[in-house]
């Protein structure tokens, strides 16, 4: 059966098989390109075949890769990080045994099983040269997890030796089984359940699972020396629509621009009145917490706190 036939839910389907030899090559990795970002096999030894296939699916916030290649081994180096960023997590799902190594950390788990790895530092897949390479590659944003690297260990421990590999396992199965019959909707909000899964493990026994509000107002923090940083920005982070964001901030009887605003006065407070500051210009102060002109930052941090920036030092 062609790929094409085999996906019809992917929205890029493609086969290296009749292709010259090293062209197989190059086109596998171009194909692929859009979900494993910076993502690269092995190059079989000179005068070897690559044959392989490929599907891509868009399951709304989250994509999913499917690659079936000889057993070669796959690898994101430091050059690939570094020349081709990207901020996600794979949970990868494989038919046959397979193993993972990054951090100097190494995982050799069964046929059916699967592992997470974190696309932005280098890692290595381990395949057996005798067997193909039969994979599913969940790409999950970070916004959707949030997880470090400890959490990142921890998951893949569980997942090794306790129940959740084995739910996840049979939960990345059954997406894969409705994408193979055209279900595009149900995979997706099945993947979605897998992400959250992953985020309810990861997290220490006891700890509250942060809410969609926490996790906008978390990433707007960390933007927010961006003068232009929006709702929609926060929307694309977390590929959501900008009415997700204004209804989870007026859920708390808050709107974003109101909040953001307060939060960019709040920490302007604070550095002013940090010793360690009082070197800095007002006009430094002001670009350091996102406002772009001085004359809006002195209004707001006057209608705040009832005094100028200056005299708060």
């Amino acid at each position: 059966m062609a790929v094409g036939e085999m996906w019809s839910a992917a929205y890029v389907t493609g086969t290296t098989r009749g292709l010259s030899r090293g062209r197989d090559f190059d086109a596998f990795c171009d194909g692929i390109a859009d979900v494993y970002v910076g993502v690269r096999p092995d190059r079989p030894a000179e005068g070897g075949v690559f044959d392989a296939d490929f599907a891509l699916f868009d399951l709304g916030g989250l994509s999913l890769g499917w690659i079936n290649t000889p057993g070669v081994q796959g690898r994101r180096d430091r050059q690939s990080v570094s020349r081709t960023p990207d901020d996600a997590y794979f949970l990868n799902y494989s038919i046959g045994p397979w193993g993972l190594r990054q951090r100097g950390e190494e995982w050799t788990r069964p046929a059916r099983s699967a592992l997470l790895l974190d696309n932005t530092a280098p890692f290595h897949v381990l395949a057996d040269a005798r067997q193909r390479l039969n994979l599913f590659s969940l790409r999950i944003p970070r916004s959707d997890l949030m997880l470090d690297y400890a959490a990142t260990r921890r998951v893949n421990d569980m997942m090794a030796t306790a129940a959740l590999g084995r739910q996840v396992a049979a939960q990345m199965g059954l997406v894969t089984e409705m994408l193979r019959s055209g279900r595009t909707r149900v995979a997706a909000s099945m993947a979605s359940a897998v992400v959250a899964l992953l985020g309810d493990s990861a997290r220490p026994d006891g700890a509250a699972r942060p809410d969609r509000l926490e996790q906008f107002k978390l990433l707007a923090t960390e933007r927010m020396r961006d003068p232009r940083l929006s709702a929609e920005d926060i929307a694309r982070a977390f590929s959501c629509s900008i009415r997700t964001v204004q209804a989870a901030f007026a859920g708390n009887h808050e709107t974003f621009a109101a909040w953001l605003r307060d939060e960019r006065l709040e920490r302007a407070w604070s550095v002013l009145r940090a010793p360690q500051s009082s070197a800095k210009t007002i006009g430094s102060v002001a670009a350091e917490c996102g406002f772009d002109d001085v004359t809006t930052f002195h209004r707001a941090f006057r209608r705040k706190f009832g005094c100028t920036p200056a005299a708060a030092r």
